[in-house]
């Protein structure tokens, strides 16, 4: 009974010193807090009602610093709360500027206007606000056509890829699409392919600075066929000899390989080539030429020459 007397008792006595000690703690931060701090505080800078005729330039401000004078929970709640600085820019700009000024008096005053009138606003981290916009201007460029294709066995392209149209209009801030030369359409992957291709294809904006892409769409085409080798066998000739040289072609005849379309490999003969050697390009400490067809059908693709340089002997 005595022991639970002052154990009740002991129990007492503490839990009176934490309620006095609380008391006193909530009393002295009331009075810490109630006096006046000067405090270094952030601004946000939003840049609203822009015209649609301009974006904002890089490297525009985008938060300022400043003291603001008030009692401690004023300062702690704005600390949480970053205040922010609203520029209407519509109301400043115009088309015949690229920029313009918020003088410090004007810039006070949006900051101020954050907080209560008896709260001090001062040095702020800028003299003035610069606000610099881009015009919004068009500009055409060249389509880059994206591609995955793999052939059937046999098949190949007949040609290049053809883009229609080949270029497109993008409008954006002068400053973002002065380095943009060209847009890629999205990507086009097919495999086994053994037909002609056809694809209508979207144009997406390269990043977010490009405002629109007309047209946005875009039909890339390829025409496709199957292929096979031809061979002929055929006499080198020689240009730009001096006639007072005599020279002896070892091999005088060279084989050539290409690869033709099926459909046009029955029209393909002797008579579309003509394989030259250009005496003037002569490589003369090994004594050789190098063989090229001054003519050739257009259809064929991949031309071989076996061999691949000819030697040549001269006559005094």
């Amino acid at each position: 009974m005595t022991k639970g007397f002052f154990k009740n008792n002991k129990n007492s006595k503490v839990k009176r010193f934490l309620l006095f000690l609380l008391l006193a703690t909530i009393f002295w931060v009331l009075t810490k807090f109630s006096r006046e701090f000067t405090s270094t505080m952030h601004a946000k800078i939003n840049y609203e009602n822009i015209p649609e005729t301009a974006a904002l330039a890089e490297n525009n401000i985008n938060d300022i610093s400043f003291d603001l004078t008030a009692n401690g929970f004023e300062i702690l709640f704005y600390k949480f709360k970053k205040p922010t600085i609203e520029i209407q820019v519509g109301k400043y700009y115009t088309n015949e500027k690229e920029s313009f000024t918020i003088s410090k008096n004007d810039l006070l005053r949006l900051v101020a206007s954050n907080f209560n009138r008896n709260l001090a606003v001062k040095n702020l981290s800028v003299e003035q606000l610069e606000v610099r916009l881009d015009p919004i201007v068009l500009k055409k460029v060249r389509v880059v056509a994206m591609t995955d294709i793999t052939f059937k066995n046999g098949f190949k392209a007949v040609d290049s890829i053809k883009i229609s149209p080949d270029s497109v209009t993008i409008s954006g801030p002068s400053g973002s699409l002065k380095n943009i030369k060209t847009i890629s359409a999205d990507l086009i992957s097919l495999k086994d392919v053994e037909k002609n291709i056809s694809e209508t294809v979207k144009i997406s904006k390269p990043n977010n600075e490009v405002l629109s892409v007309k047209p946005n769409k875009v039909e890339v085409k390829l025409a496709v066929a199957e292929f096979s080798q031809g061979q002929f066998t055929l006499p080198v000739e020689v240009i730009n000899l001096p006639p007072d040289v005599e020279i002896k072609l070892v091999p005088q005849a060279i084989k050539i390989s290409f690869d033709v379309s099926v459909n046009d490999f029955a029209n393909i003969s002797k008579e579309n080539f003509r394989v030259v050697c250009d005496y003037s390009k002569r490589n003369v400490n090994e004594n050789f030429m190098l063989p090229f067809l001054e003519k050739k059908p257009k259809n064929i693709i991949n031309v071989m020459f076996e061999p691949k340089k000819i030697d040549f002997f001269m006559f005094k």
